[in-house]
């Protein structure tokens, strides 16, 4: 599968063009900076009527090269190469990943990689607005040392503000291009469940907000039942995630949890795990690119 090599090539193109760039600068310095003859050298010969000549060459116009125009054109193209070798790599694939949090402290990375590398895993990142996952910043060094898609999660409080949920998690996840994309994690409380009115709103503001941070609709994260009372009339065009053990979910996923009860080297206990559909369609929502 693509890993994040792929951001770096994009940052080694720029790079080599920038210095391509600099050498046409140097060159167009010089050529524009070049000592012309003065004016009666040439035209101190006699029969030879230069003045004109002279002139054309003073008010020639000088061509402007747009090196801002140069440089954007050629990282698109170079990024749209990078983004079709990222998708052409996973789509048609079977991907299976898990999500971890605080309660996977433990992970023997070497081991995990060697025996059984996901293709990609979500972390925990934040949940509420105050609470911070422990382990999210150590996760997330080691799927970036071992080269493993990955993304993070927020886990919904129905007690606090959609948009102070959704600026705590842009501040803490710190995701970037060639990152899974955001993911908010809503579950049936262990108290009331509020209204539907009030979940649909709060939960529309943290989408919002999270859709004009990243330029991306959220995955929303959730069961088939809250989904099917709370969440379907409002969010049926967002990326999905389900959480069904016993069954298929039911309605179109993206990802599906199909246990909680997995198991991987490299990880002592149980672990979610879950498989992700690698059709173009799917891929493009759930990637950042």
């Amino acid at each position: 599968m693509v890993d994040l090599r792929a951001r770096k090539q994009v940052k080694f193109l720029g790079k080599f063009l920038v210095v391509c760039i600099g050498i046409l600068t140097v060159g167009l310095f010089f050529r524009f900076m070049k000592i012309e003859p003065e004016e009666h050298t040439a035209c101190s010969a006699p029969g030879l009527t230069c003045q004109a000549t002279y002139d054309l060459e003073r008010t020639r116009p000088i061509p402007i090269v747009d090196t801002a125009a140069i440089l954007q054109g050629a990282l698109a193209e170079a990024r749209e190469q990078v983004r079709k070798k990222f998708f052409d790599d996973l789509e048609g694939r079977r991907l299976w990943g898990i999500d971890i949090s605080k309660y996977q402290s433990n992970i023997n990375w070497s081991l995990l990689v060697r025996r059984n590398k996901p293709d990609f895993v979500f972390v925990k990142a934040t949940e509420g607005v105050t609470i911070r996952d422990v382990m999210y910043k150590s996760h997330k060094k080691n799927l970036e040392k071992h080269d493993i898609l990955h993304g993070a999660y927020h886990f919904w409080s129905f007690r606090s503000s959609g948009a102070k949920q959704a600026r705590a998690f842009i501040r803490h996840a710190n995701l970037n291009e060639g990152n899974l994309v955001p993911v908010v994690d809503v579950e049936y409380p262990r108290g009331r469940m509020p209204r539907k009115a009030k979940v649909v709103r709060e939960l529309k503001k943290f989408c919002a907000i999270i859709e004009a941070h990243y330029g991306v609709k959220p995955i929303i994260y959730t069961q088939p039942r809250l989904y099917r009372d709370y969440l379907s009339s409002s969010f049926s065009h967002y990326p999905k995630w389900f959480a069904s053990y016993s069954r298929s979910p039911g309605y179109a996923w993206d990802i599906w949890q199909h246990t909680e009860r997995g198991r991987v080297y490299g990880m002592p206990g149980r672990v979610d795990k879950n498989v992700m559909k690698s059709n173009m369609a799917s891929l493009e929502k759930l990637v950042m690119f």
